[in-house]
């Protein structure tokens, strides 16, 4: 759920509270609850300290909203371009989109190859019940006979589940591989690519995971208070303001326990969490082990060439408490894969 946070105070995954814009007021006389908060967000998402995350988030011009009308144009690489453009950069060179797109296209069929062998080794060691059964029955082994007897229906139940699941791979994939790197990304880590490209100077993220799924968290620290500007929401609330129409809200998920985060590092299901994004192919993910929350900024420096590429900084924080850091400096795939 969508969580501003005040300025002038640490801006974390943990704090959140309405901000204090100088010099307005909200009439909130008459209005429900629904009403107030929607008219909040739709204030606060439209002044400049916002910029362009505000656009992004509360627009109905937002890329976001039209990629869900249009779907054939790319928007939010064209989104991209005109926002390096903006802050004096050049437009993201073809080549290295296609290297992306490339690279991100490839991850997902190999997700999408490993979850179906999976499937397919898992089914013949459900085969191999019956093969058990039949060689126990020849050796007359009544006790174990029986013992599988009792448990063929379930791993029937269990076969037909593993079909219906790579059935529904296959139709993940085969729908969206034509898709771009971008679009491919869940709408709160696109707009952390961003920041990471350099197109949005000043402005920092970070992730967590919650029992909503991933929550994305972004800061602007500048000189005046009244620049500064953070936001903070879950990938799960996002599908449903832009997919479903919902408002968005105060407040964000809980933290996802220790437990289960190692759990989803181990591709363990965690069927006590159920509201994660719906994709097949996310618990295939080959996740950081135990990576308790993550937090990027980008800094524009010289390259070799003499002109400026961003510099990507990333901070992992473990689930034991130690840190890691990374520096990515031309190096998108490498990046992808971090993040």
């Amino acid at each position: 759920m969508a969580s501003p946070t005040p300025s002038g105070e640490t801006a974390d995954f943990l704090s959140a509270a309405p901000p204090c814009e100088t010099g307005r007021k909200l009439n909130i006389s008459n209005m429900i609850w629904e009403d107030g908060v929607k008219n909040f967000f739709s204030t606060y998402f439209a002044t400049r300290r916002m910029w362009p995350i505000g656009y992004i988030l509360g627009s109905p011009y937002s890329p976001l909203r039209a990629e869900l009308e249009m779907p054939s144009k790319n928007w939010r690489d064209a989104s991209e371009d005109l926002l390096a453009l903006e802050n004096g950069r050049d437009m993201i060179r073809e080549d290295i989109r296609k290297a992306e797109d490339g690279h991100s296209g490839q991850r997902r069929f190999n997700l999408a190859s490993f979850a179906i062998a999976k499937c397919n080794h898992d089914l013949i060691e459900d085969q191999k019940l019956e093969a058990d059964r039949e060689e126990a029955v020849k050796h007359k082994d009544h006790r174990i006979a029986q013992s599988i007897t009792y448990d063929l229906p379930y791993v029937k139940s269990v076969s037909e589940g593993r079909i219906a699941y790579a059935g529904e791979v296959k139709a993940h994939y085969e729908r969206y591989k034509d898709w771009t790197a971008s679009r491919r990304r869940m709408r709160g880590r696109w707009i952390a690519s961003l920041v990471d490209s350099g197109a949005l100077p000043g402005w920092k993220w970070g992730m967590h995971n919650s029992i909503h799924g991933p929550v994305m968290a972004f800061n602007k620290r500048d000189s005046s208070p009244e620049t500064e500007a953070s936001i903070r929401f879950s990938e799960l609330e996002m599908q449903r303001v832009f997919e479903e129409g919902q408002s968005h809200s105060f407040g964000c998920p809980a933290l996802l326990p220790t437990r289960a985060i190692k759990a989803l590092t181990t591709n363990t299901p965690t069927p006590k969490y159920p509201n994660l994004p719906n994709d097949p192919l996310q618990k295939f993910e080959p996740s950081k082990s135990s990576i308790a929350y993550q937090e990027g900024e980008c800094d524009l420096v010289k390259k070799s060439d003499g002109s400026t590429g961003p510099s990507v900084k990333i901070r992992n924080v473990m689930v034991d408490g130690t840190t890691e850091s990374k520096t990515f400096a031309q190096d998108p795939e490498g990046l992808f894969d971090e993040t």
